[in-house]
C-alpha cells in the first residue's frame, strides 16, 4: 500500500473480512519506507512479487513489469470509513484476479 492510504487497510486485509482469507498486505509505513522515492517502492514491490496499490498512477505508469492497482481516494468515503471500504474493494479485486497481469488495474 502506498502512503496516501491509511495503514489500517493493510491490517484489515491481513485479518480477512466477510469470510475471505487474509492477505499478505503491507503498508509502506510498516516497513520503514515512508517518503521513499517511487522508484524504490516499485523496486521493492517487484522484488517481493507484490501488487502496488496507489493513487499516484502517473508516478508508476512507466513501470511495465509491476502489478499496479489504481484507486482514487475521491472514490472512497472520507474519514474512518475509508480503510474498511478500501480493504473490501481490494479483497474483492484479489479474489476476482488471483493471477493479475502486469500493468494497471482499476478495481470498482
Amino acid at each position: 500500500m502506498d502512503e496516501m492510504f491509511p495503514s489500517d487497510v493493510a491490517r484489515l486485509l491481513r485479518e480477512g473480512r466477510d469470510g475471505l482469507d487474509g492477505h499478505d498486505a503491507v503498508h509502506v509505513r510498516a516497513v520503514g519506507m515512508s517518503g521513499s522515492p517511487d522508484e524504490v517502492v516499485a523496486e521493492v514491490a517487484r522484488l517481493e512479487r507484490r501488487a502496488l496499490v496507489t493513487e499516484n498512477v502517473a508516478d508508476f505508469a512507466h513501470e511495465p513489469d509491476l502489478v499496479l492497482v489504481c484507486v482514487r481516494t475521491r472514490d472512497l468515503p472520507s474519514g474512518g470509513a475509508q480503510a474498511a471500504r478500501l480493504a473490501a474493494l481490494l479483497a474483492a479485486w484479489s479474489q476476482d484476479n488471483p493471477r493479475p497481469y502486469l500493468g494497471q488495474h482499476w478495481p470498482t
